[in-house]
Parts: C-alpha cells; sequence; structure tokens
C-alpha cells in the first residue's frame, strides 16, 4: 500500500531539499568508501520454512528515506551522483494480491520511476549499473555490486542519519500527531471494564492504522504488566480493577514513526503523585536537552534526579546521594533515558562516535543506553525516564541496598507495576522542541 501523498503537497519543497542533501550525503559517503553509485532495494516478502503465509513485510529504511512508500516488495532505487534518482518499481501481474499503487504525489517529479512487471529484471530495468557499485539489502545471489552491506559505507550514512532534514522532521510532527490521536483515545476508554485488547484497538482506531503498519507494537500495560518493560500480550478479559495504566505507542507518516509513552492513573494518590513526580523529572531534562549536551551525561543526570524522587516518596531510606553512588536507582530504572528517533524507532547511529565507524559503547552501569553520542542541532530523540517495581530485579539486590529500601512502600506500590513518560524532541540550535507536548496541546479539546 503506498500512503496517500497526494494531500501532502506542503511537502513538495521540504522533500526536493531532503533528496539534495541525501544526495550530497550519499556522494560523499560513496567517495569515502571508494564505490561510484548505491543501489538500495526495498526488501522482499519472506516466509517462515514449510509455510506459504509471510511474515509481516518491513521495507528497507533506506529505501522509504527516498521514497514514502511501505510497499513494494523487490523493488530497487539506484543513486548515482549527479544523476536524477531511478527506482524500479515492482508491479506484478497478479491476480492474488494488490499490487503497488501507481506512483503519485509530491516526490514523482524528483525520481525517475520504471514500473517492473518480473521482479526478476528489477536491477535490468534501473540501467547500466556504473563500475564500482554497493548495494543495500540486495539478494546475495544478484553477483553485480561490488559490496553489499558494506559496515564502512552504512556507518557513514548511518551517522549522518542522525541530522533530521525539515522534510523529515515535519514527518515526525505529523507521527507525533497521529499517535497523540490515539493515547487520547486510550485514555478516555480506559477502566475496569476495558481490557487491554481493546484499548490497542481503540489506538489504532484512532490513528487509523493496521497493527502490522504501527512503527513498533503497541504496549498496553495494566497495573502489574507495567513493569514489564516490552510488555507483549494484550489480556482479553477486562482486569476488575484497573488503577494504572502504561501505555507506550507511537504512529507512522511516510515510514517516520513518533514513540510516545504516558501512564494514566485512576484513584490511587500515593502512585499518583510519583507519576507526577516523575512527569516533573521528565520535564526537567527535557529543559536541559540542547546541542551539545553529551546524552550519556544527561542520562547519569536522569539518575541523579530519580534518586531524589525516590527518597521524597520514601521508596528508599538512605540519602538520594547515597542511593546513586551504590546504585539503586539502577533497580527502579534499569533501561536507557532515551534513543534516536526516525526512520526506525531506535533509529540507526546512536552509539556511533565517528563517521569512521567507530563506536563508543554505553557504560558498564548502564548498558542498555542506546543512545551515546553528543547531541547535535537537528537529532530527533526520546526522553523516557521511569520508575519500575520489577520483582525479577527487586530480589536480586545485594543486602547491603535491601537495607536502604522502605519495603513497605515497595510492597505498597508492587501492584502498580511501574511509570514511564515519553516524549519525542527536536534538537535545536538553542534548547529544543517538543514534539510530543505540541501534539498534545494541538489536539486538545
Amino acid at each position: 500500500m503506498i500512503q496517500n501523498v497526494q494531500a501532502h503537497d506542503e511537502l513538495a519543497a521540504p522533500y526536493a531539499a531532503h533528496v539534495d542533501t541525501w544526495m550530497r550525503r550519499v556522494e560523499a559517503a560513496l567517495t569515502a568508501c571508494g564505490y561510484d553509485a548505491l543501489c538500495v532495494f526495498a526488501g522482499d516478502e519472506i516466509t517462515p520454512p514449510r509455510d506459504d503465509v509471510e511474515y509481516p513485510y518491513r521495507i528497507e529504511p533506506y529505501f522509504k528515506l527516498w521514497v514514502p512508500i511501505d510497499y513494494a516488495p523487490g523493488s530497487a532505487l539506484l543513486l548515482v551522483p549527479g544523476r536524477k534518482p531511478r527506482l524500479a518499481l515492482v508491479q506484478p501481474e497478479d491476480f492474488w494480491h494488490a499490487p503497488p499503487e501507481d506512483p503519485s504525489g509530491f516526490w514523482t517529479d524528483r525520481i525517475d520511476v520504471t514500473i517492473v512487471r518480473d521482479a526478476g529484471k528489477t536491477v535490468d530495468a534501473l540501467g547500466p549499473l556504473p563500475p564500482r557499485t554497493a548495494a543495500i539489502r540486495a539478494r546475495s545471489d544478484d553477483g553485480r555490486f561490488a559490496a553489499v552491506d558494506d559496515p564502512a559505507l552504512l556507518a557513514r550514512l548511518d551517522y549522518a542519519r542522525a541530522v533530521k532534514t525539515d522534510y523529515e522532521i515535519a514527518c515526525l510532527e505529523r507521527a507525533s500527531v497521529r499517535a497523540v490521536r490515539g493515547h487520547r483515545a486510550v485514555a478516555a476508554a480506559f477502566s475496569a471494564g476495558t481490557s487491554e485488547l481493546e484499548l490497542e484497538r481503540r489506538f489504532l482506531e484512532a490513528t487509523e492504522h493496521r497493527e502490522a503498519e504501527l512503527p513498533y507494537p503497541a504496549i498496553i500495560a495494566i497495573d502489574r504488566h507495567a513493569a514489564i518493560l516490552h510488555y507483549q500480550n494484550r489480556d482479553r478479559t477486562a482486569p476488575g480493577r484497573a488503577n494504572l495504566l502504561l501505555i507506550d505507542a507511537g504512529a507512522a507518516f511516510l515510514g517516520y514513526g513518533s514513540d510516545i509513552t504516558r501512564t494514566i492513573v485512576r484513584d490511587a494518590p500515593e502512585i499518583e503523585a510519583l507519576r507526577d513526580s516523575i512527569d516533573t523529572l521528565q520535564q526537567t531534562l527535557c529543559a536541559e536537552l540542547r546541542a551539545g549536551v553529551d546524552f550519556v551525561a544527561l542520562h547519569r543526570r536522569a539518575h541523579e534526579l530519580l534518586a531524589g524522587v525516590l527518597r521524597e516518596h520514601r521508596i528508599v531510606l538512605c540519602s538520594a546521594e547515597e542511593a546513586l553512588e551504590i546504585g539503586l536507582t539502577r533497580i527502579f530504572l534499569p533501561h536507557g533515558l532515551g534513543h534516536l528517533l526516525g526512520l526506525q524507532v531506535h533509529d540507526a547511529g546512536g552509539r556511533l562516535a565517528s563517521p569512521d565507524g567507530e563506536i563508543r559503547p554505553p557504560p558498564e552501569s548502564d548498558p542498555f543506553l542506546r543512545l551515546t553520542r553528543t547531541v547535535e542541532p537537528g537529532f530527533v530523540l526520546t526522553i523516557e525516564p521511569g520508575v519500575y517495581f520489577i520483582p525479577a530485579l527487586l530480589r536480586t539486590m545485594a543486602a547491603p541496598s535491601r537495607r536502604r529500601v522502605n519495603w513497605d512502600t515497595v510492597e505498597r506500590l508492587l501492584p502498580f507495576g511501574g511509570i514511564r513518560i515519553e516524549d519525542d524532541l527536536l534538537v535545536q540550535d538553542a534548547g529544543s522542541r517538543n514534539l510530543t507536548r505540541e501534539a498534545f496541546a494541538a489536539t486538545a479539546t
């Protein structure tokens, strides 16, 4: 399916600039790696062994960066510096499945399109390939490329991808508004009489998505389920008692995805007060995000602030300084503060220290931190602190740490699972823009 792009002619100018920017980036990466051109494949539909029903199709990110299409199996795009990009779009004569629609909309003036009926002739339809053409996601048996998925080339592209063009920012803004509509629908429907499965259905309806079109599987977690960070189930029966809902769900727009989390509390003053403290903590971190900030340092700042929250709510009995020093905060916040966002929900290049592919690993104390770069203008990233009561982590605490925990408070809060607040932010020259809060304000009734 091609999303309806005719209604978005206002994107024509930013898309044209986007193509020019990315052609310069591709040319620089090709020159550095010794290639003349790049062929990007959309990817193929794949079936499991001993089956004839395909896995859900996911298009190659570097394909949809140029072409706002979400279904184009077998298709390919040729990028040659100094030339107009050429797309070979596979449109098979097929009475079993609907083929991709004819290209239309704001993007088609900047791409030469050839319709191909046979996926086996996609590369031929692109015309003669320059002598040293690299490829992304090519079939291993094509045999016509100087390299396929060259790590050095991908590193240069991934590193550049962190800085978004105006077109990409416009798509991310629209993805945020679309997701917020879903969040509002779920919040309105949340009650003891509504199942997690029904809440997900409300989200899909409000965002006009099928489940497979979401940028990532939505997390709809009531009470104890909120302590499971990537909770993947959907209870079909209403819970009977429902005091807390954690919804972590985003929407897509022309290949770009938002990533938003809210925690809704009903009739539970103690956990509601804790939720409000985490919201304040999150907004403090958002206010401190600006160009030049080391994201590893901002992650450490999140734990510093969390230590104060744990002390304030008497979850720990020691001082905030001691809770931070002995690592208590990581029992209650085991994941990273955030990640890059764009063509993928965990966008590429978050740990790259340079375009040469050098990696800056996360600190040993924070192995799950996905973003270790110094942030720059144009980065779009998430800020998502939380606090969780995870039995498996609480059981692993060493005796010295256990003595500093207020177990009476923890036992009262265990049934509520956990809290997370997540916004998507655009880093600017001075400060940042909160795309999520802007979307909530724009959709307020």
